[in-house]
């Protein structure tokens, strides 16, 4: 996927997540792992939306169970990954 300067929200599923990390090691400005373990999105990108980054791109792309979804910001359209 091709990284734009559009403003994304960052959606995990919680029970899909097994905690494995890739995605915090790839995007440690947008994701981390909770307490608990699973993934979450920092803020901005849990909540206002933030701009799509290469690194954000990849992280969902790589997640090897598909825990993440990219959803448009402004339009609330599913952007990653592909249905």
């Amino acid at each position: 996927m091709t990284a734009s300067p559009e403003a994304v929200v960052v959606r995990v599923d919680r029970v899909r997540c097994i905690g494995s990390g890739m995605c915090a090691l790839g995007a440690p400005a947008a994701l981390a792992l909770g307490p608990d373990g699973v993934a979450e999105p920092l803020a901005p990108y849990a909540d206002g939306g933030a701009d799509l980054t290469p690194e954000l791109a990849d992280a969902v792309d790589y997640c090897p169970v598909e825990a993440l979804t990219l959803l448009s910001a402004r339009g609330g359209y599913r952007i990653a990954p592909a249905e």
